[in-house]
């Protein structure tokens, strides 16, 4: 829940609000329509630690384990996600130019916290001397009906050139962005860097691409975000016994913010006058997408979470137009563990669009995890740890 709307509105008094909230029992009320099916209502006096420490480290568990984790931050243009995602506006850029340090900002978001955790988790397990070692790497792209961006490449430093030892190839797809093969099983990103986490360094020039992400000025937002931002952590565990690997995949995504063409850009009449109206309109089309397939999903099933073999299921990914929906299939699906952070705004003047958002949020809610799959690869990870310890 955020406190005011982005655009420079100001939040009506308490009493007169017309988006109410209660945190216990969870419960949102946009205008005259009340929402109970959120797990938690985080409310804008919670602080970014606290938020982190209820929601990641079981996702950051799981993903160690073996398990593939999607969080997602969904909502209108101005509302919170990528302060949800990344933080502040600007704090990336201190934090890529090492104005901040090693370690833990107070204001970071789940991804840099998150970053910040696992790296340290794999640098000690690594340390530890076991029958597994680990290797972390990690990729940004902005994701676009318009076209993909690398946004290493985009950010890229000449100095740093010899350090990547995938720029060359990387380089040589910059032209056409990195690619989705959505006949993959989940489908995959390729044409990307994926910048091996060594050194504290390394998460920093992470930190510096986010950076390079495409934003503009709109009557709703002076810093809107005009792509889906995805950042993916890879984890490859290799168990020197069997001299097998397993791969699990972390996707944060800070989705573009769903905007009215009338508030954002002035009126249809200025729809053709530069190219945020149309970048606006692209952005809605992707997620009219994920919307379609989860409303597919839930339909398919007669109302029910599940089909009659036990998972959901999706109609072929390449069925839908851009790359979004293939990237999600398997939060989709329910084959990865998934959070779905819906921002909204108590501002008078969003009550709409908060509603809006709110429903998409309650049609996700209806898609349910294949436990047995995620339970399943968790037991394999402990199971080959305790074979190890006592055996």
């Amino acid at each position: 829940m955020g406190a005011g709307g982005g655009g420079g509105e100001t939040s009506a008094a308490a009493d007169a609000r017309p988006m109410q909230f209660s945190t216990d029992p969870p419960a949102v009320l946009a205008g005259a329509h009340e929402f109970r099916y959120p797990r938690h209502v985080i409310g804008p006096e919670r602080d970014q630690q606290s938020l982190f420490d209820e929601f990641m480290p079981a996702r950051i568990d799981g993903f160690l384990d073996g398990v593939n984790v999607n969080v997602m931050a969904y909502g209108q243009t101005g509302s919170g996600k990528t302060h949800t995602v990344f933080g502040p506006p600007g704090i990336m850029a201190k934090a890529g130019a090492g104005e901040l340090g090693h370690g833990v900002c107070a204001d970071y978001g789940i991804f840099p916290r998150g970053l910040w955790a696992i790296y340290e988790r794999v640098m000690a397990m690594n340390g530890g001397g076991g029958g597994t070692s680990y290797f972390l790497t990690a990729s940004c792209v902005e994701l676009s009906l318009m076209g993909n961006l690398d946004m290493l490449v985009k950010s890229h430093d000449e100095r740093n050139a010899e350090r990547d030892k995938s720029w060359a190839e990387s380089r040589a797809n910059a032209g056409s962005g990195p690619q989705l093969d959505k006949f993959s099983t989940p489908p995959r990103m390729y044409g990307m860097v994926e910048l091996p986490m060594e050194t504290p360094d390394d998460l920093l020039r992470i930190f510096a691409a986010i950076a390079s992400r495409n934003t503009a000025g709109t009557l709703m937002n002076d810093s809107s975000s005009r792509s889906h931002c995805i950042c993916w952590l890879t984890l490859f565990a290799h168990d020197k016994a069997s001299d097998a690997v397993r791969r699990s995949r972390f996707q944060f995504v800070d989705l573009a913010g769903s905007e009215r063409v009338k508030e954002a850009s002035g009126g249809s009449e200025n729809l053709w006058a530069g190219g945020t109206a149309t970048e606006g309109l692209m952005t809605n089309w992707s997620l009219m997408m994920l919307s379609k397939a989860a409303r597919d999903i839930v339909a398919s099933t007669g109302g029910k979470t599940k089909s009659k073999g036990g998972k959901q299921k999706l109609a072929h990914t390449a069925g839908y137009i851009g790359d979004l929906v293939p990237l999600l299939a398997d939060s989709l699906t329910g084959d990865a563990l998934t959070a779905l952070f819906v921002c909204v705004s108590q501002a008078p003047d969003n009550v709409m669009q908060s509603k809006i958002a709110l429903e998409f949020g309650e049609v996700f809610s209806k898609l349910t995890v294949s436990c047995h799959d995620i339970i399943a690869a968790i037991w394999v990870a402990f199971f080959s740890r305790w074979q190890r310890y006592c055996c």
